[in-house]
């Protein structure tokens, strides 16, 4: 898992090396729908600094992508440093990065999280977290087992949160090398937790350190 600022361009458009100026056009105006300050999608994910970060990094990204000169020395200032091979340099179709976010934030929202609500209520999720969560660190599998616990399906959680399903189970399954960098991954744990009413800052810096000591490990 990379860090936002190891992102190279392509990733933090979320387009595959071989896009063609119309999809790099789209990526761009998807991304500044998502990651501005009136976003209704990620409101709640980013404090102003993290989005002024992405927002810079994204407009770079485009002003160099978009110019055949630019995006020509950058893809094989790439090759050199070893990101990508040089296929790069070759135009062909690359099979698009599974997207972070999915899709506009549903009117519906507001129903969805009224039905979870209901079930972390009823099933009284303080004390299922804290016969589940035992220690200082927090595993995927803990949080599947809380969700599961309560009868709430991952698609609910993506109904609120608008968090794409594979990065969702990427979180449950522990597939570190499968989770976007750090800047998202703690406001998609915030958003995970806030959606079951947990503490976040608990579910946070215990699956990091679960994270870390994953990797020390390995």
């Amino acid at each position: 898992m990379k860090k936002y600022e190891e992102l190279n361009y392509y990733e933090a458009l979320e387009i595959p090396f071989g896009a063609s100026p119309f999809e790099i056009s789209q990526a761009y105006k998807d991304a500044l729908s998502i990651y501005n300050e009136d976003s209704l999608i990620t409101y709640s994910f980013f404090d102003e600094s993290e989005r002024g970060l992405i927002l810079k990094k994204i407009e770079k990204a485009f002003l160099t992508l978009i110019d055949p000169i630019e995006r020509g020395k950058y893809d094989r200032m790439l090759v050199r440093t070893g990101e990508a091979d040089e296929s790069i340099l070759i135009k062909k179709d690359r099979k698009k990065p599974i997207s972070l976010f999915q899709g506009n934030h549903p009117k519906n929202r507001g129903l969805h999280l009224k039905k979870i609500r209901k079930k972390v209520e009823a099933e009284d999720m303080k004390t299922l977290s804290k016969e589940i969560i035992t220690g200082d660190v927090v595993s995927g599998a803990d949080l599947k087992k809380l969700r599961e616990s309560v009868g709430i399906d991952l698609e609910e959680i993506f109904e609120v949160t608008r968090i794409n399903i594979p990065i969702l189970k990427s979180i449950e399954e522990n597939e570190f090398e499968k989770l976007p960098p750090i800047i998202y991954l703690k406001n998609f744990l915030k958003s995970y937790s806030d959606t079951l009413q947990l503490d976040s800052n608990t579910i946070i810096d215990g699956y990091i350190k679960n994270m870390t000591r994953h990797r020390e490990s390995a």
